[in-house]
């Protein structure tokens, strides 16, 4: 059956409308127009799909390069390290028994911009989102860093000395009543050698273990136990150098707004959190802002973009199913930001997938971080905030568009009218009318991990703050559709952080506008 819109019919448009249509009440989906009949993998020739893909931005929003570009760059050294999402157009259709949601890359007659695109009344051609889960980089740290452990007495007992590498790696070391200072610290400097291959390089002689880190950016100071071996050591650091990416998210990051430390996209490093250094949501929105004009951390517009864009193209909610778990089962320890490495999915680059063979440093359990078209662990691993949304008393969300701030109940704030679901649970609805159609937001729960929504929801009475996506020890309570409106603004913690986003108009590769198939 053609698609009509004021009785205009719309069968033109045909192939360049994917829609789909889920029945809430028998949880079937059925893919629509020119998505019908076709695999996710058929997604990767379609637009905006086609167009998302990672490239290095500059603090002033300029491409430097796309991936598979000889200058593209993980490590930061050519720019944030992003994921363009074009503008798209949608359309979304609530029937007796459930939805249909409809997306085109070209303006179709009773199609809408999608809001993540329009920002304080300005359409927008292109949304960067981070590739990887946000990190800061420091302004003033060391670049260089130099830990001195000195053996200062022989074990009086057989047992284990401790090292912490940057606050995040422990090493237990085994040593003999009787090992000389010289014997321990050989010791050290072996094990260590053995088993830290991030970034920590142990050298030294005699009763020294040197440890020289070969990654800027403010570390952590290694620490020393003895337990009850005797042996006793001192450790002395050294620094030298300005500037770099911290490496484990450390004590000492500089919040403060203009001249403090920036959010930043990169991989090969542990996620910001609040873990020694608070981290509450305006502190992540000041740290976006002091990379520079335009930059924010993710938003609920374009959060509600990625997602139905995800739920289109896979004609499913079951994230987990469509791509994989996620970091999500790792044991916690109670104590410290356990979330991995950014970066495991380097290699697979525009495409969607999941790393394979990735276990925690900590725990030895599995740990593999997932991508969706680019943009890593959108789901698992670490909590993200999400900003453009405030949650009045009780379950009232106001959303905005642009000029972020938290507790604001006031434009550019706009009341949804929404009231969200007031029990925690496994979502089995959606909260939409036709202002609010774009959103996937839960108006009931009763569901599973595997059926309707098939993620989690939290929430809790009073004005709260939105987080996106869940950590590392959530299970199948993760995923796509994973919301957490159970926090207030000055909520801290170690398993919460960020992701980098900034929108812009179009964009222009070296003064000349640049339009090409992406590399896988």
């Amino acid at each position: 059956m053609g698609m009509h819109i004021g009785g205009q019919d719309l069968s033109v448009y045909n192939s360049a409308i994917y829609g789909l249509e889920w029945n809430k009440t028998t949880d079937v989906y059925t893919r629509l127009k020119a998505a019908e009949g076709k695999t996710q993998a058929s997604f990767n020739d379609y637009l905006p799909w086609l167009g998302m893909r990672r490239c290095n931005l500059s603090d002033a929003g300029e491409i430097t390069a796309y991936y598979g570009d000889p200058a593209y760059k993980d490590d930061g050294s050519n720019g944030q390290v992003m994921v363009i999402i074009p503008k798209f157009y949608y359309r979304v259709e609530v029937t007796a028994s459930g939805y249909r949601w409809y997306v085109s890359p070209i303006a179709v007659p009773g199609f809408k911009v999608h809001p993540a695109f329009i920002r304080d009344g300005v359409i927008r051609e292109k949304i960067f989102v981070g590739a990887y889960e946000a990190s800061a980089y420091d302004v003033t740290a060391p670049a260089t860093e130099v830990n001195t452990i000195t053996v200062t007495a022989e074990a009086t007992a057989d047992g284990n000395v401790t090292v912490k590498l940057d606050g995040n790696n422990t090493f237990a070391i085994a040593v003999l009543n009787g090992d000389t200072a010289d014997q321990v610290a050989a010791k050290l400097r072996a094990a260590i050698y053995n088993g830290y291959q991030q970034s920590w390089i142990p050298s030294g002689s005699g009763a020294d273990c040197i440890l020289t880190c070969s990654k800027s950016g403010l570390k952590t100071t290694a620490t020393f136990s003895g337990g009850a071996t005797g042996v006793t050591a001192t450790v002395a650091k050294t620094v030298a150098g300005a500037g770099g990416y911290m490496l484990n998210d450390p004590a000492g990051r500089d919040n403060t707004a203009g001249t403090g430390d920036k959010l930043a996209s990169v991989a090969d490093v542990k996620p910001i959190s609040g873990w020694n250094t608070p981290l509450t949501i305006a502190n992540a929105r000041t740290l976006a802002h002091n990379r520079g004009a335009g930059w924010e951390i993710m938003d609920f517009l374009t959060a509600s973009a990625i997602q139905l864009l995800h739920l289109i193209e896979y004609a499913s909610f079951n994230s987990q199913n469509n791509i994989g778990s996620g970091v999500t089962a790792v044991t916690d320890d109670g104590a410290t930001n356990m979330a991995v490495y950014t970066g495991q999915t380097k290699t697979l680059g525009n495409l969607s997938g999941a790393a394979t063979g990735q276990t925690h440093y900590q725990t030895g359990q599995a740990a593999n971080s997932v991508s969706y078209r680019g943009i890593e662990n959108f789901w698992g691993n670490i909590w993200k905030f999400i900003d453009g949304i405030n949650v009045k008393a009780n379950r009232n969300p106001w959303i905005a568009d642009h000029d972020f701030a938290s507790d604001t109940f006031a434009h550019p704030y706009v009341d949804s009218g929404l009231t969200l679901c007031a029990t925690d649970g496994w979502v089995t609805d959606i909260a939409i009318d036709s202002d609010n159609d774009y959103q996937f937001l839960p108006s009931a729960v009763g569901g599973s991990s595997s059926t309707k929504l098939c993620d989690y929801y939290y929430q809790a009475a009073g004005n709260k703050i939105a987080l996106l996506g869940s950590y590392w020890i959530d299970g199948a309570n993760v995923g796509a559709w994973d919301w957490n409106l159970d926090n207030g603004s000055g909520s801290s913690a170690r398993y919460i952080g960020a992701c980098l986003c900034i929108v812009e108009g179009i964009i222009h590769l070296n003064g000349s506008c640049r339009l090409s198939r992406p590399a896988p």
